[in-house]
């Protein structure tokens, strides 16, 4: 009988929900800064490996939080000549001329926006004028992608109640204005904004919400950059208050699903499969009534099923922000009651990125009281599922590879997700796509679709692992932690012009290892067996100009960092 009961209660344990633990590292990881903070985006600009963070504020500079490692953050907005003092409402990174080097274009409110081309040294270089984007509007979004798949990210501006522009890139480092061209006009009070594949036919899609109860805009894209209106016959003509909107395919049918924040009850779209879709917010558990700003999806638990985590004004009606938890059968349950996620504060823009590399997805949010600071929330939910993290990076496509699609299958599920540049409101994720993988101990398959049309599939991969696969290379790389590989892994200076030096040290570092380089292509141009604790002098005078990968493989885990060769 003790036995029966003993049984009895750890299935019970097992079917409990995962109650989730985060606790706000703000002051920890340096990032807290209060003040009118509207968007949040993840970035690498350095090329380390980890994850920067640009902060869009009012009436201050614009914050750089660069990752030092450990989860710890320095504050180099100045230093790398980004700290615009103005009224930033939103800010995207994408690398324009895939030079290797994550660009940051800012989207202002009371001034032209701005695009930084990144010098791949630390630092930026206003270019607005001469690219040709230095718009003058009250810009509320955003979005990189390549609309007619020409190997280089296009620019989507969404303003408010004035013109929005779809800027096309002509390779040249330059942009020429094609709204009209391409149909992808809207003159409403546009806010949070989307590029992704809805109808699931290798091509970036456009969805536009509005305030003011103006009816949102679905945009299908053609193939070539030319957009149709579908709104009204696919049913997303939603007119609400909306504010925020992202994607994910909640229910594991094949098809991105759609959820919106409003003043009001938020929505949540449901992909019916062919081409429309059903709101279901209510029945689901979602349609939160507080004045809804940023939205994102993450699989906090790791369980293989996206969660909705909502940021509220709690200052405009009295409404918590909220982490919806994915129940895996269309519905939702709250589970932020009571945490630090409830955070009663003037929220806005929120994204999610693995900030200490631990295999669970943290929350970067935003506040706009002029008291409010930062907030970043770590994610400490223990329940021993697994996780998968894939960085891509395009050679035949962009080279942030904006746009492809990832698919995971394990244990019976199949995942997917998008690159994707500017969602939820004002703010962008991780480039770093990650996966909950639940009790799964074996990858069966990763495919990734590429912008380019352009599939690849890798069978049998492990899993609690990040890997970094770069287009038509066949190269996959595991990676157990950045944040380890920057203290096992040293490697200085970067840039390195006539030599660069190289270190291993940790517990792994133990008898010598296989140190290899590769070029940005992917091709190996250098190998050696490295003894621990040494310094490697590698001299680089006759090495072409570029992007190179430093690998490490130790006897327990393997490393990659990145550096530039003027």
């Amino acid at each position: 009988m003790v036995r029966l009961c003993f049984l009895l209660l750890a299935l019970m344990a097992r079917l409990l929900p995962a109650q989730p633990l985060f606790f706000d590292g703000s002051a920890g990881a340096g990032i807290g800064h209060p003040g009118r903070n509207f968007g949040v985006t993840f970035g690498d600009y350095d090329g380390d490996g980890a994850d920067d963070i640009y902060i869009s504020r009012h009436n201050a500079p614009n914050l750089l939080y660069r990752a030092i490692g450990n989860g710890q953050f320095m504050e180099v907005a100045a230093e790398a000549g980004i700290a615009h003092v103005g009224t930033t409402n939103v800010s995207a990174w994408g690398d324009f001329d895939n030079d290797g080097h994550l660009d940051l274009y800012l989207g202002n409110r009371d001034e032209p926006n701005i695009l930084y081309r990144n010098n791949g040294d630390g630092t930026f270089t206003d270019i607005s004028v001469s690219a040709g984007v230095n718009s003058g509007h009250r810009t509320r979004a955003v979005l990189w992608g390549d609309v007619d798949r020409d190997g280089y990210v296009d620019l989507y501006v969404a303003n408010l109640a004035a013109p929005n522009y779809l800027y096309h890139n002509n390779g040249d480092g330059t942009f020429t204005d094609i709204t009209a061209a391409a149909n992808a006009q809207d003159f409403g009070i546009a806010m949070g904004s989307l590029f992704f594949d809805y109808d699931n036919d290798g091509d970036l899609d456009l969805y536009l919400t509005h305030d003011a109860n103006q009816p949102n805009i679905l945009y299908r894209n053609d193939g070539t950059g030319h957009f149709e209106d579908v709104s009204v016959a696919s049913g997303a003509n939603i007119a609400a208050q909306g504010m925020g909107v992202d994607f994910a395919d909640i229910n594991h049918d094949g098809f991105f699903d759609l959820y919106i924040t409003n003043l009001y009850e938020n929505v949540l779209l449901l992909s019916d499969g062919d081409g429309t879709f059903t709101e279901i917010g209510g029945p689901a558990g979602v349609d939160d009534l507080g004045m809804g700003w940023g939205t994102v999806f993450l699989d906090y638990d790791n369980d293989g099923h996206s969660d909705i985590y909502v940021s509220n004004d709690t200052y405009f009606a009295p409404f918590d922000n909220l982490l919806y938890r994915n129940l895996g059968n269309t519905t939702f349950e709250i589970v932020s009651e009571g945490t630090p996620l409830s955070s009663p504060m003037a929220g806005y823009g929120v994204a999610t990125g693995d900030v200490n590399s631990d295999g669970k997805p943290d929350l970067l949010l935003v506040n706009a009281g002029s008291q409010d600071g930062n907030q970043l929330f770590l994610n400490s939910t223990e329940n021993g599922h697994h996780f998968v993290k894939v960085r891509l990076r395009g050679t035949e496509s962009n080279t942030a590879a904006i746009g492809a699609r990832v698919t995971v299958e394990a244990n019976g599920q199949v995942q997917m997700d998008e690159v994707c540049a500017g969602m939820g409101y004002a703010s962008q994720n991780s480039f770093t796509l990650h996966f909950g993988l639940g009790d799964a101990t074996l990858i069966d398959r990763l495919s990734i679709r590429w912008p380019s049309g352009a599939v690849e599939t890798y069978e049998g991969l492990g899993v609690d692992q990040h890997y970094f696969i770069t287009e038509g290379e066949g190269m996959v790389t595991n990676v157990s932690s950045i944040a380890e590989a920057a203290s096992e892994l040293k490697i200085w200076p970067n840039p390195a012009e006539e030599r660069l030096y190289i270190q291993v040290n940790g517990e792994d570092s133990r008898k010598e290892a296989l140190l290899r380089v590769f070029s940005g292509t992917g091709t190996e141009v250098y190998r050696a067996q490295v003894a621990p604790g040494r310094v490697w002098e590698l001299p680089l005078n006759n090495w072409p100009a570029g992007t190179y990968w430093v690998h490490w493989a130790g006897a327990y885990r393997q490393h990659v960092r990145q550096f530039v060769k003027p």
